[in-house]
C-alpha cells in the first residue's frame, strides 16, 4: 500500500511543487524577520508574527494538501460553484452596507479576520473557468458569450472597489478579462470595451478618489516630494541600495523601522533586497518564473478544456500579483497595497492561493495520469 502511495505521487508536478514550498518557507523566514519591530512596538510582542504566520503557513499546508487530492472537476459542480459566487457577492455586499467589518485607513475589508475581496480573487477563477467551459460553443456571441459575463465581472469588481480597494479590483478585473481572452472571446470585442471604459474610470478616480491622481504624479516624479508621497518608493529603492549584492543579512535592515509601511507585506520584497541583496532577489524571481511556467505547462496539458482555462487562471493570478508587486517596490508602477504570494503576510491571502496552486497540482496529477495511461479516479 506504501509503495502504490508513492508510485501514486509520482504524478504530481514536483517542480510546481518545489517551487511553492521553497517561496512558503523563504516567504515565513522573511515575514518574522521584516515583522519582528513593528510587532514589538505595536502589540508589545516581538513574536506576533512568529506565531501568526506558522498558523497561516499550517493551515495552508492543509490547504494545498487537500486540494492536490480532490479531483478539481469536482469545482465544475454548477450547484457548487454558484454558491460559491453568491456567498462571495452576499461578504462583499455585507461589509458595504453593514456597520460591522475592521476597517483601515478608511477602507473595510475584513470581516472577523477574513478578507472577502481575497475570496473574490480566487471566485473569479473558478467560476468563470466553469462558465466559459459551459459556454464555449457561444463565446464569440457579443450579448450571450460576451456580455453576460462581463458583467458578472463589472459586480465583483465594482463591489471590491467600493470598499475602497482600487488595486484590488483592478487585478481582478485583469484577471478575469486574461481569462476572457484566452477562452476565445473575439479581441475585437474586449478592445472595444476596455477603449470605452477607460476614460470613465479615469474621470471617476478623479472625482471619487483624487488623491489616486497624486500617486500617479508622485509616481512620475518622486524625488518633488520624497518626505511626503514620494517616501514609500524612495525609502524601497534605498533598501535595495543598502543590500548590494549579498544583502546586509537575515534580520539587519534597518528599512523596516517605520523606514517602509507594512515591510512584512506590502513591500517584503525591498526587505528581501535589504537583507539578502541582488542575490536574494534574483532567487526570489526565479521561483516565481519556475511556478508560473510550469502553471502553464500544466494548462497546455490540462485533461480538457475546463482545467485548461482553471490552470491558466490560477497561474494568471499568481503571477499579476508578483508582477505588480515587484514592480511597485522598485519604482515601475504607483505604490498601491498588493501582496507578494506565498511571501507576504496575510492569512486570508495565503491560504486561498496554497488551496489554488493545490488545485493546479492536481490538474497535473490528472493530465499525467492520462499520459501514462493510469488514470483513475481521486476520491
Amino acid at each position: 500500500m506504501i509503495r502504490a502511495k508513492i508510485e501514486d505521487n509520482k504524478y504530481y508536478d514536483k517542480w510546481l511543487f518545489l517551487a511553492i514550498i521553497s517561496l512558503l518557507i523563504f516567504g515565513s523566514i522573511m515575514v518574522i524577520s521584516s515583522g519582528s519591530f513593528i510587532a514589538e512596538y505595536k502589540f508589545n510582542n516581538q513574536n506576533y508574527f512568529i506565531t501568526h504566520q506558522l498558523i497561516n503557513a499550517s493551515v495552508g499546508m492543509g490547504a494545498l494538501i487537500f486540494a492536490m487530492n480532490f479531483n478539481y472537476k469536482n469545482y465544475s459542480n454548477k450547484y457548487l460553484i454558484h454558491i460559491g459566487l453568491a456567498v462571495t457577492v452576499f461578504l462583499l455586499l455585507y461589509l458595504l452596507i453593514s456597520n460591522q467589518g475592521e476597517s483601515i485607513k478608511g477602507s473595510k475589508r475584513w470581516i472577523f479576520g477574513f478578507q472577502p475581496s481575497e475570496l473574490a480573487k480566487h471566485i473569479v477563477v473558478f467560476f468563470f473557468a466553469f462558465s466559459l467551459n459551459k459556454y464555449k460553443d457561444i463565446i464569440t456571441n457579443y450579448k450571450k458569450g460576451y456580455l453576460i459575463h462581463l458583467g458578472i465581472l463589472a459586480v465583483i469588481v465594482g463591489l471590491v472597489y467600493y470598499q475602497p480597494d482600487f488595486s484590488t479590483s483592478m487585478m481582478i478585473f485583469i484577471i478575469g478579462y486574461l481569462l476572457f481572452y484566452i477562452s476565445g472571446m473575439k479581441l475585437l470585442h474586449l478592445t472595444a470595451t476596455f477603449v470605452t471604459i477607460l476614460l470613465p474610470v479615469i474621470i471617476a478616480i478623479a472625482i471619487i478618489q483624487p488623491y489616486r491622481l497624486d500617486r500617479f504624479a508622485t509616481f512620475f516624479s518622486p524625488k518633488d516630494d520624497v518626505a511626503g508621497k514620494g517616501w514609500q518608493v524612495e525609502q524601497s529603492l534605498i533598501g535595495f541600495g543598502n543590500g548590494g549584492f549579498g544583502g546586509v543579512g537575515l534580520g539587519e535592515s534597518r528599512q523596516k523601522e517605520f523606514y517602509l509601511p507594512e515591510p512584512h507585506n506590502d513591500f517584503i520584497f525591498s526587505i528581501i533586497g535589504d537583507e539578502f541583496g541582488y542575490l536574494g532577489t534574483t532567487i526570489v524571481i526565479l521561483l516565481y518564473i519556475l511556478l508560473i511556467q510550469r502553471g502553464f505547462i500544466i494548462a497546455k496539458n490540462a485533461p480538457d478544456f475546463y482545467g485548461f482555462l482553471l490552470a491558466n487562471g490560477i497561474t494568471i493570478a499568481i503571477a499579476v500579483y508578483a508582477i505588480f508587486n515587484m514592480a511597485i517596490t522598485i519604482g515601475l508602477v504607483p505604490p498601491t497595497g498588493l501582496p507578494l504570494p506565498l511571501v507576504s503576510y496575510g492569512g486570508t491571502s495565503l491560504m486561498m492561493t496554497m488551496f489554488s496552486l493545490g488545485v493546479l497540482l492536481n490538474i497535473s496529477y490528472k493530465s499525467n495520469q492520462l499520459k501514462h495511461g493510469n488514470e483513475q479516479k481521486i476520491k
